[in-house]
């Protein structure tokens, strides 16, 4: 039980800070209403799950790899600069945006396992926090499975926290300051796709 418990604190330590899958999902709450940051945030999920199968059955291997890091920030930073461009171009758009929520759920499934996936920091999560917890136990399959169960239950925990105040906030929002909202998303998501494209370049060249 203290290892779901520690899960989940850790659940709750992947999901609140703001960065840019957070970032992302407000801004498509914001945009096209809960459906979507619900959509979105499944996907997060489908790609958490990925990521903790590999940890917990010992593929994490392949993050030693340098070849594999390296495609896996290039992958990301592409990510990144995409979906800064995105909101950017929404900040920029002449024509009235389309707020009224309708748009294709697969729009923003897919794109939430594809962020998650490319996204560095998660990965470095599961090769630090993830890996340095299952190589201090005696039974590590066990316990494992324990500690990815409470941390999936800590990142849905935040999902019912986070989409109902994005579905509340809604109500506030107009055209300008969605475009607003959009140019602050850009610029968070430019700063990460700069940061990680850094250390992509960093790795690189072993500077």
């Amino acid at each position: 039980m203290n290892t779901v418990f520690q899960g989940i604190l850790l659940g709750l330590s992947i999901a609140a800070p703001i960065g840019p899958t957070n970032i992302e999902i407000i801004r498509r709450g914001l945009k096209h209403g809960w459906k979507s940051a619900t959509s979105f945030y499944l996907g997060v999920i489908v790609a958490l799950v990925i990521y903790l199968l590999f940890a917990v059955f010992g593929l994490a291997v392949l993050t030693q790899s340098k070849i594999f890091n390296i495609s896996v920030l290039f992958f990301g930073v592409l990510v990144l600069f995409y979906l800064s461009y995105n909101s950017f171009k929404d900040f920029f758009a002449k024509k009235e945006l389309d707020l009224s929520g309708k748009v294709d759920s697969k729009k923003n499934f897919i794109p939430g396992i594809i962020l998650t996936i490319s996204n560095p920091a998660v990965l470095l999560f599961w090769t630090g926090i993830m890996g340095a917890s299952l190589a201090s136990s005696s039974n590590s399959l066990t316990n494992g499975l324990a500690l990815s169960f409470g941390i999936l239950v800590g990142v849905v925990i935040f999902a019912f926290i986070l989409i109902p105040i994005i579905h509340g906030g809604r109500r506030f929002i107009t055209q300008k300051n969605f475009k607003y909202v959009s140019l602050a998303s850009g610029l968070i998501l430019l700063y990460f796709a700069i940061k990680f494209g850094y250390r992509f370049i960093a790795m690189v060249f072993n500077i």
